[in-house]
C-alpha cells in the first residue's frame, strides 16, 4: 500500500510517517520502477504502536528500543511512569513554592531569587540533610552552647520525612519561619552563663535529655511509677532542705529567663515539628499525659503536687 493509504489506516500524517522512517522505526520496501514506498501490514502495526506510544509521550529512543527488541513494552512503560512521577514531583514542588510566595505577597522581585532558591533546595534535602539544616539554623538563632542545648532538646526529632503535600507545605513554612527569626542578643546574662559552661556539664545534660526522651516516648506504667517515686522523694526533700529550696528557686528563675529567649520561636517551631515528625507528636502527647498522671499520683500520696509545693515556696520567698 502507498503512503496515502498508510496515513488513512494509522491516522498519522504523511510527514510523521516519513519522520518515523528516517528514524529507522519502519523500513518500507521501494518499487524498482518508480522508487515509491510500499507499506506492509507489519509497517501499519508498527506505525499504530508508534503513534499510540508517542501520544503517551514515550520518547523516540524508548520506542526504538521496543521495536528493536532491546526492551520489552512493559519495561519501556515502567520507565515512562518513573519519568512522569519525577515530572509530577518537580511540578508539585514548583506549585508549592509559587503558592508560598503568593501568600507572602512579595513586591520586591530583587529579594525573591535567593528565597526561591533556598525553598527549592530545602525541599530536595535528605532526612539527614534536613536535620543538619534545622540544627545549623537553630545554632544561628541561638549561638554557642545556649543554641547547642536547644538543639539537644529536639535532636532526636530533627530527621523529618516529607511524604505528603501537607508536610511539604509545613516544611516550607518552617524554613521561612526559621529564616525570619533574628539571632538573639549574646549579651543576655543567662546566655553568657550557659555559653561559659563546662563542656562536661553539657555532655551530661545531653545524656539526661536522651534518657528523658526515651522514657517519654516509651511511656508505660513502670515509667509512670518511677517518675512518681522520684517526685515524691523530691517533694519530701524540698520541704526539709533549705539549700535545695534555694537551688530550685534559682533554677526556676533561670527557666523563666530562658523561656523569654526561646519562647518567641518555641511554640511555632513545635507545631511545625509535630506535623513533620510523628515521634515528636507522640512525645508531646505523652509528655502532657505524664504531667497529668504523675501530678494526680503524687497528690494521692502527699496531698499536694511537687509543682504546688514549689509555687508555695516561691511565694514564701
Amino acid at each position: 500500500m502507498n503512503i496515502k493509504t498508510a496515513s488513512e489506516k494509522t491516522g498519522l500524517t504523511k510527514k510523521a510517517i516519513k519522520y518515523y522512517e528516517n528514524e529507522g522505526l519502519i523500513k518500507p520496501s521501494k518499487k524498482l520502477e518508480n522508487n515509491y514506498r510500499e507499506y506492509s501490514e507489519d509497517d501499519i502495526v508498527k506505525l499504530n504502536l508508534i503513534g499510540a506510544l508517542r501520544a503517551l509521550d514515550i520518547t523516540i529512543i524508548g520506542i526504538k528500543d521496543v521495536v528493536a527488541g532491546k526492551k520489552s513494552l512493559p519495561e519501556t512503560l515502567t520507565d515512562a511512569v518513573k519519568k512522569i512521577d519525577e515530572n509530577m514531583n518537580y511540578l508539585e514542588r514548583s506549585k508549592l513554592i509559587i503558592e508560598s510566595l503568593i501568600e507572602k505577597n512579595l513586591t520586591d522581585y530583587r529579594a525573591s531569587g535567593e528565597q526561591i532558591r533556598k525553598l527549592r533546595e530545602t525541599l530536595e534535602l535528605s532526612k539527614d540533610d534536613k536535620k543538619e539544616f534545622i540544627s545549623n539554623t537553630l545554632l544561628r538563632i541561638f549561638p554557642g552552647n545556649f543554641g547547642q542545648v536547644f538543639v539537644n532538646i529536639y535532636e532526636p526529632f530533627l530527621r523529618v520525612t516529607i511524604d505528603n503535600d501537607e508536610k511539604k507545605k509545613i516544611w516550607l513554612k518552617l524554613v521561612e519561619f526559621l529564616d525570619s527569626v533574628d539571632e538573639v542578643e549574646e549579651n543576655d546574662y543567662l546566655i553568657k552563663q550557659i555559653n561559659n559552661s563546662d563542656t562536661n556539664k553539657l555532655d551530661e545534660l545531653k545524656k539526661m535529655l536522651d534518657t528523658q526522651n526515651k522514657d517519654v516516648l516509651n511511656y508505660d506504667e513502670n515509667t509512670k511509677n518511677n517518675i512518681v517515686n522520684l517526685q515524691v522523694e523530691f517533694a519530701k526533700s524540698l520541704k526539709e532542705s533549705e539549700e535545695l529550696k534555694q537551688r530550685v528557686s534559682k533554677g526556676f528563675e533561670n527557666l523563666k529567663q530562658s523561656m523569654k529567649i526561646i519562647g518567641p520561636i518555641q511554640k511555632d517551631f513545635e507545631e511545625y515539628l509535630c506535623i513533620l515528625n510523628e515521634d515528636f507528636k507522640k512525645y508531646k502527647e505523652n509528655a502532657t499525659k505524664i504531667c497529668s498522671d504523675v501530678n494526680e499520683a503524687v497528690k494521692d500520696k502527699l496531698g499536694f503536687t511537687a509543682n504546688e509545693l514549689i509555687k508555695t515556696l516561691n511565694e514564701e520567698n
